[in-house]
C-alpha cells in the first residue's frame, strides 16, 4: 500500500494529482498573459491609427480653410452652392452630390467630356499663383478599390484616398455636406455651408476619426 502511495507522490511530497493541477494552472497563466500582450499592442497599434488619422483630420481641414484656394474648391463644387427652385424634386444622384464636397479633378463626374454638375476643372499648375496643392484622389470607376465595408455606388463616387505629397496613403477621406435649406433667404457662399470631415481606415473601412467645419467661400 505504501509503495503504491508513493507511485502518486515525487521527491518532496506532492501528489501527481497536485503537480497536474499546478501545470494546468500555469498554461492558464500564460495563456491570460499572452492574450492581455496581444490586446495592449492591438489597443497601442489603433491609438497610434487614430492618432495619424487626427493628422489627417485636420491637414484637411487647413487645406479647406487656406484663401488661396478656397475659390478653386469652390467652383469644383459649383453645384453644392447652387440654390435650387423651392418645390423642384432632385433624383438620389442629384441629393448625393449636393451633399458632397469633391477636392480633385479625379472627383468630377463626366457624359462624354463634358462634367455632369458644372465643376470647373481646378488648374493644377498656375506660373503666378502657384501649383494646386493635392490632398485627395478618387477612383471613380474602380469597383475594387474601396474596402468591402465601404462599397456603394455613393462611397464610389465621394470617398477617396488621402494624398501625402504625391503618394497615397492608406487613409480615405470623405467630406458631406448640410445645407439648411428650408430657410428661403439663405445663401450658402456667405453664411456658410457644415462640412462634415471623415477619415477611414482603407485596410478595413473603419471610421477612425471626423469633425465638422463651417465653410464660407465668400466672406
Amino acid at each position: 500500500m505504501t509503495g503504491v502511495i508513493r507511485l502518486f507522490r515525487d521527491e518532496k511530497g506532492f501528489s501527481l494529482i497536485e503537480i497536474i493541477v499546478a501545470v494546468i494552472l500555469l498554461g492558464s497563466c500564460f495563456m491570460l498573459l499572452a492574450t492581455l500582450v496581444h490586446q495592449n499592442s492591438l489597443a497601442i497599434q489603433l491609438t497610434k491609427r487614430k492618432e495619424e488619422a487626427a493628422f489627417v483630420r485636420e491637414d484637411i481641414k487647413e487645406w479647406l480653410l487656406y484663401k488661396g484656394q478656397i475659390q478653386d474648391i469652390a467652383y469644383l463644387n459649383n453645384y453644392v452652392f447652387v440654390q435650387i427652385q423651392q418645390g423642384k424634386n432632385l433624383t438620389d444622384k442629384q441629393i448625393a452630390r449636393r451633399g458632397h464636397l469633391i477636392l480633385d479633378n479625379t472627383g468630377i463626374q463626366r457624359d462624354g467630356s463634358l462634367p455632369v454638375y458644372g465643376e470647373v476643372e481646378v488648374k493644377e499648375v498656375d506660373s503666378k499663383r502657384g501649383n494646386f496643392v493635392r490632398k485627395v484622389k478618387y477612383y471613380p470607376t474602380e469597383a475594387n478599390f474601396l474596402p468591402e465595408k465601404l462599397r456603394s455606388e455613393v462611397n464610389q463616387l465621394y470617398i477617396g484616398e488621402y494624398l501625402h505629397g504625391t503618394k497615397g496613403t492608406d487613409f480615405l477621406v470623405e467630406i458631406q455636406v448640410s445645407t439648411p435649406e428650408t430657410n428661403a433667404s439663405y445663401n450658402p457662399r456667405t453664411e456658410g455651408v457644415d462640412l462634415t470631415i471623415l477619415v477611414y481606415d482603407k485596410k478595413n473601412g473603419s471610421l477612425l476619426t471626423s469633425t465638422v467645419l463651417n465653410w464660407v467661400i465668400d466672406s
